[in-house]
This record gives C-alpha cells, sequence and structure tokens, in this order.
C-alpha cells in the first residue's frame, strides 16, 4: 500500500513545492481553503507496478503524485485533504489479486478509483465497482469490450484514451502507408524491388486477453477491405512470459509476410523481437522491406531498456531498433499538455532531463493526471463525497457540459470557479475528455519508430507519423 499524502507531498521535495507554486496565482492560493482536519477523501489507485506491467505503470503513478500535489495546493476538495491511494495489482490478471484490491477499496468507502491498467484487469474489477457504485476510470485500458460491458444508461465505467477499434485504424493506415511512405528517414531497407507501397501480406501475433483479442478482431475484419491484401497468420501468445518464441517466430517467418502487427505487453515484446531477429531467414525478409508494428503495449520504456544486449549499457545493439508502432497521441503537443508537462517535471523525475528542464512525459501519463483532475472536480462539483449519482452527474458535466474552460495549470482557479457554483469544461492534458455515453473518449494516434540518436548513440522513441482522429474513422468505414 503507498498513501500519496498532502504533508508527505509537501515535504518530499523542492520540486514538489515548485508545482504548488504554479497555483498560487492572484484570486487562486489566497482563496483556496485550507484542508480541515477531517478524515481525508479516499480515491484509489490500481496499477501495476510489478511484474509485466511496472513498467508501464510507474511513470502513471507519478501523475497521479502530480495530480494530487496540486489538487491539495489548491484546497483539496470539499475542505478536505484528498489522497490517491496507490496499490500494487502486480499486473494480475489470474490470480485474483486485483479484484481483491478492488473489493477492498469499495469495503473502505473509495469515492472512485483510478485503473487498473489493462483490459483484461478492467475486465475483472469493473462490475465490483459498478456494484458497489463506485466511479472507475481507466486511463490506459483500450479492450473494445469495455464500450458494451456496462449499459450506457447506468454506466461507472470509464476511459481517458480511446478504444482499440481507432487503434486497429491507426495499424491498418501504417500498414497501407508503410515507414517510406510516411517519409521516414531512410525509409525502410530496400532490397530486390525495394519496398512495396502498402503491406499487403500482414501475420498477427497477440496476446491472448481481451485487449489483444479485441484489438486483432479489428484489425482481422478490415484489413482484407482492400483489393489483394490478407492476413497470413493470427498467432495468439500467452500474457505469460516464455522462455523462447522461437517455435512462433519461425512459423510466422515462413510464410513471409511483410510487416507484422504485434499486440502485446513490453514483457512479451522484448523476447519475441528477440527470437525473430535471431532466426536465419529474418535477414532475408527484411531485406524485402518488412517492418514490425507494435501497439501501446509495446510503447514503454521497458521495451528499450529490456531489448539492450548489455541492460546497463543505453548505446549497446537492441532489439528494439527499428520497430515502429501506434499509440494514442497521449503527447499531443497541445497548450494544455505543455502545462501538464512543466507540472509533471516539478514532481516526477521522469518528467525532466539531465539539466532539469521538462520533457515529454512517458504515454498515458497526462491520461492519468487528466483521470484524476476529472474525478476530483466532479466530487468538488457534486458537493458531496458520499451520493455516487451526483458524483456521476458531475463527473459527465466537468468534462463536457459548456461552461468556462480551464486547463491544468489552471487547476486552482477551476476549484474556486466550482466552489463557487460556476460551470466549467475541463480541457485534458490528453486531448479531448469529452466523455461520451459509453464511457469513451476519441483521439488521434501517432506513429513511432524506436529510434537510435546519432549523436547521443541512446536508443529512443520519435515520433514519425499522425492520423487525425478523421482518417482513422475514414479507416473503419
Amino acid at each position: 500500500m503507498r498513501r500519496l499524502a498532502a504533508l508527505g507531498l509537501f515535504l518530499l521535495s523542492g520540486g514538489v513545492l515548485a508545482g504548488a507554486v504554479l497555483l498560487a496565482q492572484p484570486g487562486c492560493a489566497s482563496t483556496a481553503p485550507v484542508p480541515s482536519a477531517q478524515p481525508p477523501v479516499l480515491i484509489g489507485v490500481s496499477l501495476g507496478l510489478t511484474k509485466g506491467l511496472a513498467a508501464f505503470a510507474k511513470p502513471l503513478r507519478e501523475a497521479v503524485r502530480t495530480a494530487e500535489g496540486q489538487i491539495n495546493a489548491a484546497g483539496g476538495l470539499l475542505g478536505r485533504t484528498v489522497v490517491f491511494e496507490v496499490q500494487d495489482d502486480e499486473s494480475d490478471e489470474n490470480a485474483g489479486i486485483v479484484e481483491r484490491i478492488a473489493n477492498d477499496f469499495v469495503a473502505r468507502g473509495a469515492v472512485a478509483v483510478i485503473g487498473p491498467i489493462g483490459s483484461q484487469q478492467v475486465v475483472k474489477t469493473q462490475e465490483i465497482y459498478a456494484r458497489g457504485h463506485v466511479i472507475q476510470i481507466s486511463p490506459s485500458a483500450t479492450s473494445t469490450d469495455l464500450t458494451t460491458i456496462q449499459p450506457s444508461g447506468d454506466r461507472w465505467l470509464y476511459r481517458t484514451t480511446p478504444a482499440d477499434d481507432f487503434q486497429g485504424a491507426a495499424v491498418l493506415r501504417f500498414a497501407n502507408r508503410t515507414p517510406r511512405g510516411l517519409g521516414v528517414d531512410g525509409g525502410v531497407p530496400s532490397g530486390d524491388g525495394g519496398a512495396s507501397s502498402s503491406c499487403t501480406k500482414l501475420a498477427i501475433v497477440q496476446v491472448d486477453n481481451a485487449y489483444g483479442n479485441s484489438m486483432a478482431d479489428v484489425i482481422e475484419k478490415n484489413f482484407a477491405k482492400t483489393a489483394g491484401q490478407a492476413i497470413v497468420i493470427r498467432q495468439k501468445v500467452s500474457v505469460d512470459l516464455k522462455d523462447s518464441y522461437a517455435d512462433v517466430a519461425s512459423k510466422v517467418i515462413a510464410l513471409a509476410p511483410q510487416c507484422l502487427a504485434l499486440i502485446s505487453y513490453d514483457d512479451v515484446a522484448v523476447p519475441f523481437v528477440r527470437d525473430f531477429k535471431a532466426d536465419t531467414r529474418y535477414a532475408a525478409l527484411e531485406k524485402t522491406g518488412f517492418f514490425f508494428i507494435g501497439t501501446d503495449g509495446v510503447y514503454t520504456d521497458g521495451f528499450l531498456s529490456g531489448g539492450r544486449q548489455n541492460p546497463s549499457d543505453p548505446t549497446s545493439p537492441n532489439v528494439a531498433e527499428g520497430v515502429y508502432g501506434t499509440n494514442p497521441d497521449t503527447q499531443p503537443g497541445t497548450k494544455e499538455y505543455n502545462e501538464f508537462r512543466t507540472l509533471y517535471a516539478s514532481y516526477a523525475p521522469l518528467g525532466r532531463k539531465p539539466d532539469g528542464t521538462p520533457q515529454d512525459a512517458p504515454a498515458f501519463s497526462a491520461n492519468t493526471f487528466d483521470a484524476a483532475v476529472l474525478i476530483a472536480l466532479a466530487i468538488q462539483r457534486a458537493g458531496t463525497s458520499v451520493d455516487r449519482e451526483a458524483i456521476r452527474a458531475a463527473l459527465l458535466e466537468v468534462a463536457t457540459a459548456p461552461g468556462r474552460p480551464y486547463t491544468p495549470a489552471q487547476l486552482g482557479e477551476a476549484f474556486l470557479a466550482v466552489r463557487q457554483g460556476e460551470d466549467i469544461d475541463y480541457k485534458g492534458a490528453s486531448g479531448a475528455v469529452d466523455l461520451e455515453p459509453n464511457g469513451n473518449v476519441k483521439s488521434g494516434f501517432i506513429v513511432w519508430e524506436a529510434y537510435r540518436d546519432q549523436n547521443s548513440k541512446k536508443l529512443d522513441y520519435r515520433t514519425v507519423g499522425r492520423f487525425t482522429l478523421e482518417e482513422l474513422t475514414d479507416q473503419l468505414k
């Protein structure tokens, strides 16, 4: 268990104090109420801080800490301190840990819960939270199964990231363009005849859970709509790590695909890509223009660090190099995102470059921050931490109703406006957080590449393309 109480945060570091200073604007800090000695408002957080999702989850914990510090600096909720209590669900999909955490949060009166991270984890917990009338917001669970898992008229599950029908569309659109078609520096390697203008022979390798199955379904349903395109194999692998994936790699390579959609998490992706590239036939396949298309579960620091030949040397050969993929545009470069990036850097070492200046926050950090802020604004607007129906109604109001817009750097003003009974419209760090009746949001997607910087010789991610929401919608027609 990890409590992130406001007092502890303010004593931790000067960086946290810097975050608080950002709220000290005229009419904000001076009018923010001092939290009382009443019990804190408890909001649960379920993250896989160990095992398979650990690299993915740790930056999200820092985003929660950032939101908590900012909310308490603005006076807390209903005159009380807010505590986001982070529990490690151990990335569990099978052992019942995530369900035990859910039941514990409900029993102890958590007003709302952020998480879990994985779609299958959300499938296993959503009924527990709905039965307890606890709002659940996942910042990263993308399975299309979650769109209809609760009725739109009585929904307790929401998410601040788009569903996998849009990510599937991004994979399809990238397959039709190829890295060369996106104008990536150097394109893909050219061999006999060079790279084709699109990938017509697609292989799918996916983890066998709600996340992998739903996205693979979207790709399989839509890929062959274009004449001449075919899926040569759809291979499922366990979400639990195996010692070797050489047999799976051999089966796929034998079919000579032009691209491979890898729907996985980083712990499985690293050894699979390693075994795939180690196959003696891979070099010949690469010369034809073959490329990987990873997905959001692969777009983590864990994929980069795990792929190193020398784990302690970021410049060493890395199996992740040259892998492409798609991800929701969680670093959209908007005014709102840049404000969040500055806040995140003041709380989290992950948000700072070596010289101390802000850098892009890891994927889904902004979505996690938005989830925390939306919950807090909803509680304040409802004027209660007990009436769950009122809080749910207020959640939709602060996310979508007409009102004066407020951004991440204006949280002090936003909470003051809510306390004064004004209508507000929170503009999210991750983009529009206009919650739909089915609990979803919509956004564009990026194409990323694991790319070696020619100056530092280190492997990092770079964005090599973007697809708008309109383009992705057209892809699925």
